[in-house]
């Protein structure tokens, strides 16, 4: 029994010695392991920090547009208003620049029609001097042979009266 408790304390170390060394060896690959597992934990944590950072950042700038896009609507909305209003005051002053021409073009109708009755006037009034003047002329024409007329009968008058004196005086039978 000696040789059997010797062989198994001999099987005892050596078990104990390989569960030593077993648990030795699982230590060390599970520290490896643990290791190589929190490094990439590790890195993973600061790969996760570093895309919080830029998810962080790009909220901010995500922000900003947000904000940009707003103000840029408003502008629009605002230029949109803008625009429709100046297209209907263009289109009304369209509308009064064709009015306007139309009145123009009727005005420069009326302007030739009252600028050919000023000529025709005119012409007229030209021939009624000329006809002024010759019945001017005739009248002073008149005129004189009237007072020589007037003048001949004075005279015939007188030439009369004589005759009838001269005849009172004579006495013939």
């Amino acid at each position: 029994m000696g040789f059997i408790n010797k062989n198994a304390n001999v099987i005892l170390l050596f078990l104990i010695l390989l569960s030593a060394t077993a648990l030795v060896g699982a230590t060390v690959f599970f520290q490896v392991n643990f290791d190589r597992i929190n490094t990439e934990y590790q890195q993973k944590l600061s790969q996760l920090q570093s895309v919080s950072t830029e998810l962080e950042a790009q909220q901010i700038l995500l922000d900003k547009i947000k904000e940009e896009l707003s103000l840029k609507s408003e502008r629009e909305e605002v230029l949109g208003e803008k625009f429709t209003e100046v297209k209907e005051t263009a289109q009304t002053l369209e509308g009064q620049k064709k009015q306007l021409e139309q009145s123009k073009e009727q005005l420069e109708t009326e302007l030739e029609d009252t600028e050919m009755v000023l000529r025709d006037t005119q012409t007229e009034l030209t021939s009624k001097k000329d006809e002024v003047e010759t019945l001017t002329a005739d009248k002073a024409k008149l005129a004189t042979q009237l007072d020589v007329a007037e003048d001949q009968r004075e005279d015939a008058r007188d030439e009369r009266d004589d005759c009838l004196a001269a005849k009172a005086l004579c006495t013939c039978p």
